[in-house]
């Protein structure tokens, strides 16, 4: 053979199939219907807080509900294995306290108020008897590297639960093990753009988390970015060719939101402001 035809043919074979290993880490699996009715629902981060109602807090909770919001909130698994729906992994922010949620019981955690509020640490049961399938659920589980338990509580507690739901995860792998419990939950990974925040630097697992390229493991059905992600290619490339539900988090005002759904995004986890429905 030609050699000058030999080279031109392994360099177009060899683009073909690692175009086809790009393809394989990114496509976020089949189009499951379910997850249409969630396009244009508008979730509240961490509940409809404000300055009375602190976040991830039943008030806060309560007042999404009453105005007919999506509400996201948080999973963390307490010392004695059961889910609270806190943000942080430590307490000092919220409480005041030093320690971290796995550190405390969750009757413990039930006696801690958020900030100056009378609201406590609510565990994710009281959540859900509290929302009772009123309005949609976006579950944010927390999952550190290597942490065992919260996907398979989490997948106990659920069980039973009438209303609506999705879950999210910045952590793959816990969208792995939930996908092989429980297939018919949707799930979504969440992502960022790790690579603009140093501490990330030179940490390839999150360049591959940055650019989508874990989707493999977990075959999301939907993704939720940060606001200024738009310009992510491979963000931008799965909307195109597979019309993958895209959430931008966290938009904080009607400009944000407007400039969100104009770069591609469905919908919008928000805060600050109360958005049209």
């Amino acid at each position: 053979m030609n050699p000058i035809l030999f080279i031109t043919l392994t360099v177009v074979l060899f683009a073909l199939v690692w175009s086809a290993i790009g393809l394989f880490m990114i496509w976020p699996g089949k189009k499951r219907p379910g997850m249409e009715k969630y396009r244009s629902v508008k979730f509240a981060h961490r509940g409809l807080h404000d300055s009375e109602k602190p976040e991830n807090s039943i008030s806060a909770f309560m007042a999404a509900k009453e105005k007919g919001f999506g509400i996201e909130l948080d999973l963390h698994l307490s010392k004695d294995g059961e889910l609270v729906v806190f943000h942080d992994d430590d307490l000092s922010r919220m409480v005041g306290k030093d320690g971290k949620i796995s550190d405390f019981t969750a009757d413990e955690l039930a006696k801690m108020r958020l900030g100056t509020s009378k609201d406590t640490i609510p565990t994710f049961k009281e959540v859900l008897d509290l929302i009772n399938g009123s309005v949609p659920l976006l579950v944010e589980l927390k999952v550190a590297i290597g942490e065992k338990g919260v996907v398979e509580k989490f997948v106990e507690v659920i069980d039973g639960y009438k209303g609506d739901f999705i879950v999210e995860s910045f952590n793959p792998a816990a969208l792995k093990d939930l996908k092989r419990l429980r297939p018919d939950i949707l799930r979504g990974i969440l992502s960022a753009q790790y690579m603009k925040d140093p501490k990330y630097k030179g940490k390839f697992i999150y360049k591959l988390a940055q650019n989508l390229q874990l989707n493999f493991l977990m075959r999301p059905d939907f993704i939720a970015y940060e606001k200024k992600g738009f310009g992510v290619e491979n963000l931008r490339f799965i909307r195109r060719n597979f019309d993958t539900p895209l959430i931008a988090w966290t938009i904080k005002s009607p400009e944000e939101e407007a400039a969100a759904i104009s770069h591609g995004f469905d919908t919008v986890i928000f805060e600050g402001y109360i958005p049209g429905k």
